[in-house]
């Protein structure tokens, strides 16, 4: 009973939404203080509270699957188009041609050579092809990926709301998750909007995505004479999504512009094995929900391709993206909040294209991108223990990452394309590899 008076008045002594977050505590331990489950005379550090706040980062991972996907999406109808040569032209070199009329094969008599030539000079030329003002086209595709993350840093027990517990931590988290999806969407086309050559790309898309996240985490109290906490905590994050996007390009510049939805719904679940302070071990299995994640994403591009030879050519690119997580009911419960991200790259799409068999176009690009995670404030409720900050926010904030793209597209001609892609990224702590394939049917 004096224990949970002790408790009850931590708990009037703290804001409500560190109260509410009794989920991650088990009933011995009631009481969530700076990461710590506390009765107020003895507390363990929370696995679970580590692996929740961390979940801020690793739901972004979501919606920037969806991002990157998009992206790259909107970078390949802009080649398909560009490349695209109107009705009656074949590309060769590099360069639309009109085709040769073809003509049946006539037997013409030695003794009226001059009827011949006379009737075919009377012959009208052959009807011009008109481009249409505006040509409709829809696209899907589906997607994975995988992504590994790491990070470790101190931390300290505390058991009361006055400072610091009995001992140092050190805290170690590792992350894997793996994402599938697909995203398909409808645009208009339009040629010849300011100039001869330019061109607009608009449209609306939707999809829906599925990540898998799996947190395992180790609370080792030093210099050792407390214990280790371990815990493993498994989120899943998936829900619709749905948005509009526009590119121009007029001769070898371009830009881009996405504004983008995620619907999510987020479900959590974990296994804690709760070192004491006083030598015991308490073990815990919780759940929470979010009943909605909603992240937005704006995401712009300018590039500026050069052709380097025939069918060969560069394109150097920058942009950034910014993404907003707004949470709905629950989310107090787990140690999460509202957040922002501001991401930058810039880097290059080297690109060849050629003629297969049956005059399929296949393009190839190969792209190299650097990004920075430049701004990442919220997602999480900061408390001391964890230093103010997410751990695996630490790993990404500030640090360049890389990402190389490969690519093959292919153009079978009458408004009918696929592709396959593959990609890697990561940097210190980071290691991501993913792939997709997809098609486009444009009239």
């Amino acid at each position: 009973m004096v224990s949970l008076g002790i408790g009850a008045l931590f708990a009037v002594g703290h804001p409500a939404e560190v109260r509410a977050q009794t989920v991650l505590c088990p009933a011995s331990l009631p009481i969530l203080i700076n990461g710590s489950c506390t009765n107020g005379g003895s507390g363990a550090f929370s696995g679970a509270a580590l692996a929740s706040q961390a979940i801020s980062e690793l739901s972004q991972t979501t919606t920037q699957e969806t991002n990157k996907e998009i992206g790259k999406s909107i970078a390949e109808r802009r080649d398909q188009e560009r490349e695209r040569c109107p009705a009656g032209f074949s590309r060769v070199d590099g360069v639309c041609r009109r085709r040769p009329a073809a003509e049946p094969a006539r037997a013409v008599p030695p003794e009226k050579p001059r009827a011949v030539i006379e009737r075919r000079a009377l012959q009208p030329p052959p009807t011009p092809f008109i481009e249409p003002a505006a040509r409709f086209g829809t696209w899907i595709q589906v997607f994975g990926d995988y992504q590994k993350r790491d990070a470790s840093g101190p931390g300290a027990l505390t058991i009361n709301s006055t400072g610091p517990g009995s001992s140092n931590l050190a805290l170690n988290i590792q992350s894997r998750t793996s994402t599938v999806g697909f995203v398909g969407g409808a645009d208009l086309t339009s040629r010849g909007l300011f100039f001869a050559n330019d061109g607009l790309i608009a449209g609306a898309l939707t999809g829906y995505t599925s990540s898998l996240l799996k947190l395992n985490t180790t609370v080792a109290q030093t210099p050792g004479n407390g214990g280790t906490g371990v815990n493993n905590t498994r989120v899943t994050v998936s829900g619709p999504t749905a948005g509009l996007y526009a590119t121009y390009f007029n001769a070898g510049f371009s830009s881009d512009a996405t504004v983008k939805f995620d619907f999510l719904n987020l479900h959590e679940t974990f296994d804690d094995s709760l070192a004491v302070n006083n030598g015991t071990t308490v073990p815990f299995t919780g759940s929470g929900t979010v009943g909605l994640l909603l992240n937005t994403s704006v995401i712009g591009n300018l590039n500026y391709r050069f052709d380097l030879y025939p069918n060969f050519w560069i394109e150097p690119t920058v942009g950034a993206q910014y993404v907003n997580s707004s949470y709905g009911s629950g989310a107090a419960q787990l140690g999460l909040a509202n957040g922002n991200l501001v991401r930058v790259q810039g880097g290059a799409r080297f690109g060849n294209s050629t003629i297969i068999g049956n005059g399929v176009l296949m393009t190839t690009t190969l792209t190299g991108l650097a990004y920075n995670d430049v701004m990442v404030e919220g997602g999480f409720i900061p408390v001391s223990s964890f230093q103010g900050s997410n751990l695996l926010v630490q790993a990404d904030q500030g640090l360049m990452r890389g990402q190389g793209i490969l690519a093959f597209n292919f153009n079978f001609g009458n408004g009918m394309s696929s592709f396959v892609q593959g990609d890697v990224y990561g940097g210190a702590h980071l290691f991501g590899a993913g792939g997709k394939a997809g098609a486009r049917y444009q009239w």
